[in-house]
């Protein structure tokens, strides 16, 4: 039951307003009934200490003559005086020794009437009467002593004083003097009935009342909620309907206050969300692509690691041949293929990350013709002989902002796709390079680009075709009409983010049984000379002694190798563990440290770390594959001088290695 209510209690907005407001109220009402009693206890028990001290004190000053002469008859009419108030239900007079001279007592006669009966006071109370009259002795001041049932009041008789009347009001009186003239003393019993009872009554009508507020606030409380729950069941009510799709009115706006903006609110997001209803499909498209790019980076960032490895170990061993085998060979110009189509996979990996990360390549003015007459050259010796590739390409055009590799990636993709459409007949690639002004309204309507002047490509085939459906969704991630094994899906969404990332544009056209044509257009740049494509730069040797780590055997033999061949002592190890060992043995034998980023069991982090506590001026260079958490400033702070991305080249290897030992020779 407990369970049941509480489930109604967290899922019933009303019930939790009324039950908050109500247990509210009930505090503000048993707090306020609380103190209410309290102050009347204390307001009537003050009285009838106060009513009882004044009477104690003029039966005291009635009956001193009685007292002093122990006159029984007197003392009687001093003790029926103080009988006429109501709650007093014993009198006691005694002399100056604690014997009692008078007692009455109120008792009842039998037939439901009370009256008054006079007898001695028992020995078992002589004790404490003997205690109170020394107290009083000592202190001749009123006290009252309170019980159960009664209050007691004592008051000492005192003899009249020496001073007359008119001297008391200039001399006051010495307190030992009282104490020398007490010739008795006076004992008064309370009952508290009368007290308890009405103290019972204003505790009553204190709870009358405050129950009376409680169910007034509780039902004033119940309409109010219900005046506020009623609009929001209705507004869940329609939220429901809305989430399941079916029809849903308006809300009537009954208030202006927040239920009545509340109300406002959704009506007006109903509105909106019809309004919408046509957007839906776009931004469905649009959820799509960013989670395929995300995909994108995800798979890129997995295989970059090894694929570079791999790389590495082709790029190596290519290199390292080249070294041993004569020049202007048949061997020689196909090892230089093989280094050369290698290189290129390395920039499409390197590509590929900086796509996926959405992040910026190095551009640099280049010419297209140049790239384009490359990738034409190498696509002869791949496709087949049935299909024509023709070419219209003038050296003298503009150049371009852009990375070449972004460029070559460009039209391998394309005609890859071009050769595809024909690979079942005979067919006819063209690809064209020139230099076009676009308008504003041409750039406005068609390309959606900014006007100026473009340099364009163009790859057409004679091929199937593509109809409008398949046209729609050709640079969408992942989509691709290719058999199993025969594509990715990612050529045409490099392509685009490629373009589009140059501030260029792409427009397509095709028709079934006729062919596809693709425009590309790259902004121009105004620039007297354009990078060349490939520099050849002299190889630094040296002589030092490096430490080089990877968990790959074959890259560890290569690296070996290559730095061997440079001039260096090297010593190779396939852990960070041995590698670490090896040189806490013998720290000052080695000028430098290279080691690979991912490796089991010790990361080239973590062995970086132990070898700068060690020796902290050691250089040490990264290696890495692909990696989201290093960065330069990163790898700076832990001490490493630099970390050259995987695949490893013999050029780049050589120049970092110098660069390092170098700086650290410098004075």
């Amino acid at each position: 039951m407990l369970n049941n209510f509480l489930k109604i209690f967290r899922e019933k907005f009303g019930i939790k307003i009324f039950i908050i407001f109500t247990v509210f109220i009930f505090i503000i009402s048993f707090s306020f009934t609380f103190f209410f009693v309290r102050h009347q206890n204390k307001y009537l028990s003050d009285n009838i200490i106060k009513n009882g001290i004044l009477l104690a004190g003029i039966l005291a000053y009635n009956s001193r003559i009685g007292v002093f002469s122990e006159n029984e008859r007197m003392l009687k009419d001093s003790v029926e005086g103080i009988f006429q108030q109501e709650d007093v239900i014993a009198v006691s007079i005694f002399n100056h020794n604690g014997k009692l001279l008078k007692k009455k007592e109120l008792a009842d006669d039998g037939e439901g009437r009370k009256a008054t009966r006079s007898f001695n006071i028992s020995n078992s109370k002589v004790i404490r009467i003997q205690q109170i009259v020394d107290r009083l002795k000592e202190d001749p001041s009123i006290l009252h002593f309170e019980g159960k049932d009664q209050l007691e009041f004592w008051a000492p008789v005192i003899s009249g004083s020496g001073y007359s009347a008119e001297e008391a009001l200039f001399f006051e009186e010495n307190p030992l003097e009282r104490k020398n003239r007490i010739i008795g003393f006076v004992e008064i019993n309370i009952d508290k009935k009368i007290f308890n009872k009405r103290l019972n009554d204003i505790l009553l009508k204190s709870i009358l009342i405050a129950m009376s507020f409680l169910s007034l606030g509780a039902g004033i409380l119940y309409f109010v909620v219900q005046g506020i729950t009623n609009p929001l069941k209705r507004l869940t009510q329609r939220v429901n309907y809305l989430e399941i799709g079916e029809n849903v009115e308006k809300i009537p706006v009954e208030t202006r206050d927040e239920i009545g903006k509340l109300a406002i609110a959704f009506n007006n997001m109903l509105e909106s969300l019809k309004n919408r209803e046509a957007e839906k499909s776009q931004l469905e498209s649009q959820l799509r692509h960013a989670q395929k790019i995300e995909a994108i980076g995800t798979l890129a960032g997995g295989i970059a690691h090894d694929f570079n490895n791999i790389l590495g170990i082709i790029l190596g061993y290519t290199e390292l041949a080249l070294l041993e085998i004569p020049e202007s060979t048949s061997l020689e110009r196909k090892l230089n293929e093989i280094f050369k189509a290698s290189n290129r996979a390395k920039d499409l990996v390197n590509q590929i990350l900086t796509f996926s990360r959405q992040g910026e390549q190095e551009r640099k003015p280049i010419r297209i013709s140049l790239i384009i007459k490359e990738v034409l050259k190498m696509l002869r010796a791949s496709l087949p002989a049935t299909i024509e590739i023709r070419q219209n390409i003038n050296n003298n055009l503009s150049m371009v902002l852009s990375d070449p590799t972004q460029i070559h990636q460009v039209l391998m993709n394309l005609c890859t796709n071009a050769a595809h459409a024909m690979r079942d007949k005979s067919g006819i690639l063209e690809v064209s390079l020139v230099d076009v002004d676009v308008s504003s309204k041409v750039a406005t309507m068609n390309l959606d680009m900014n006007p100026g002047r473009y340099q364009k490509i163009m790859v057409r085939d004679t091929g199937h075709g593509m109809e409008s459906a398949v046209l729609e969704r050709i640079f969408e991630p992942f989509f691709t009409t290719k058999g199993p094994g025969e594509g990715t899906g990612m050529g045409l969404a490099v392509v685009h983010g490629i373009v589009k990332s140059h501030g260029g544009a792409v427009a397509v056209q095709s028709k079934i049984g006729e062919g596809t044509t693709f425009e590309v257009f790259f902004p121009c740049v105004v620039s007297e000379t354009a990078t060349e494509y490939e520099a050849i730069v002299p190889i630094p040797f040296g002589n030092e002694r490096v430490l080089f780590v990877d968990d790959e055997e074959a890259l560890v033999s290569i690296g070996a190798q290559m730095m061997e061949c440079l001039g260096y002592e090297v010593v190779a190890k396939k852990s960070g563990i041995e590698a670490l060992k090896d040189f806490s043995l013998q720290p000052d034998k080695f000028n430098l440290v290279i080691t690979d980023m991912t490796m089991p069991n010790m990361t080239g982090l973590d062995l970086a770390k132990e070898i700068k506590r060690i020796r902290s001026d050691i250089p040490i260079i990264l290696c890495t594959g692909f990696s989201n958490t290093l960065s330069i400033d990163k790898a700076k702070k832990i001490g490493i001088q630099n970390f050259i991305m995987k695949p490893i080249m013999q050029q780049e290897l050589a120049a970092t290695i110098r660069r390092i030992l170098d700086q650290k020779n410098e004075p």
